[in-house]
C-alpha cells in the first residue's frame, strides 16, 4: 500500500513571497494587455463614463499594474469581466468619441492559453497565483522607435509630471528635483533635460529599454508618481493613495 505523500512545509514568509510575486505578475499582465492594446491609463475609464459601465479607475489601475494594491475588492474583477466581454462582443456602448471608437475597433479581449475568455473567476485566481498569466501577455515587445514616436513618448511623459505636479499641489522645483534623483546617478544629467525640453534621441530611448518590458524614464515617473502623491491626505489625492478601498473616483469609474 502506498504511503500518503507528507504535506510540504511552508514558511509564511514564503507565502507573503509568493502572493507577491503573484500580484506582481498579474499587474504586469494588464500593462502588457493595455499596452497591447495601444491603450493609455485613461482609455478604460473614459470608455466606463462615457458608455456609462463601471470601471477600475486610472488610479487603482496604475497601483494595480505595478504589484502594489494588496488585496483587492471582489468588484475589480467583475469590472474586468465586463470590460472583457465588451470587447469580445464589441458591445462599446453610446460612444460620441471618435478617438474612443478608434482605440476600440482593434482591441482584443484577453483570454487564456486554451483561447478561454477571461471571466471574474479567471481574474482573481490568476491574481491570487492560482492560475498563470497566459504566455501572451508574459511579456511585452520592444516598441519599433521612430523619431515621432519618440517625440510623443517625451512629450506624453512631460505632461504626465505636470499633470501629477498640478493635481497634487505640489512645488514644482521640489517635486522635479526628486523626480530627476530617483534615476540612476548616470542618467540624471539627461532625463533633467528631457523634462525640461529636449526629446531623446531614438538610439537613447532604444537603450532604455528594460527587459521588454517598460522604457526606464516610465518606470521612473510612475514610481516617483506614487511615492509623491500616496502620503498626501486623501482628498487631495483621490486615485493615487496605495489602498484600494480608500480610493475617492469619479463616477462610473471605480
Amino acid at each position: 500500500m502506498a504511503q500518503a505523500k507528507k504535506p510540504v512545509k511552508r514558511t509564511y514568509q514564503a507565502v507573503l513571497d509568493w502572493q507577491d510575486d503573484s500580484r506582481r505578475a498579474f499587474g504586469k499582465m494588464l500593462l502588457n494587455w493595455r499596452r497591447r492594446n495601444g491603450w493609455t491609463q485613461y482609455t478604460a475609464c473614459e470608455w466606463g463614463i462615457e458608455a456609462k459601465f463601471e470601471v477600475i479607475s486610472y488610479g487603482n489601475l496604475s497601483v494595480i499594474e505595478q504589484g502594489k494594491a494588496g488585496e483587492l475588492r471582489q468588484k475589480a474583477f467583475f469590472q474586468l469581466e465586463e470590460l472583457n466581454r465588451r470587447l469580445a462582443e464589441k458591445d462599446w456602448g453610446p460612444l460620441k468619441s471618435q478617438r474612443l471608437k478608434d482605440q476600440l475597433k482593434n482591441a482584443e479581449p484577453l483570454r487564456g492559453n486554451d483561447d478561454k475568455l477571461w471571466d471574474a473567476v479567471d481574474f482573481w485566481s490568476c491574481y491570487i497565483g492560482y492560475v498563470p498569466v497566459p504566455k501572451a501577455y508574459q511579456s511585452a515587445p520592444s516598441p519599433t522607435l521612430t523619431t515621432k514616436r519618440v517625440e510623443e513618448l517625451c512629450q506624453k511623459w512631460r505632461q504626465q509630471v505636470r499633470r501629477v505636479i498640478r493635481e497634487g499641489g505640489l512645488d514644482v522645483t521640489q517635486a522635479l528635483e526628486q523626480l530627476v534623483k530617483s534615476a540612476p546617478k548616470e542618467h540624471q544629467k539627461r532625463f533633467s533635460e528631457v523634462l525640461a525640453i529636449d526629446d531623446y534621441s531614438f538610439v537613447e530611448l532604444a537603450q532604455l529599454w528594460v527587459d521588454g518590458e517598460v522604457f526606464l524614464p516610465e518606470q521612473w515617473i510612475s514610481d516617483w508618481e506614487h511615492t509623491a502623491l500616496i502620503h498626501l491626505p486623501i482628498h487631495l489625492a483621490g486615485d493615487h493613495q496605495g489602498d484600494p478601498d480608500e480610493y475617492e473616483e469619479p463616477e462610473g469609474c471605480t
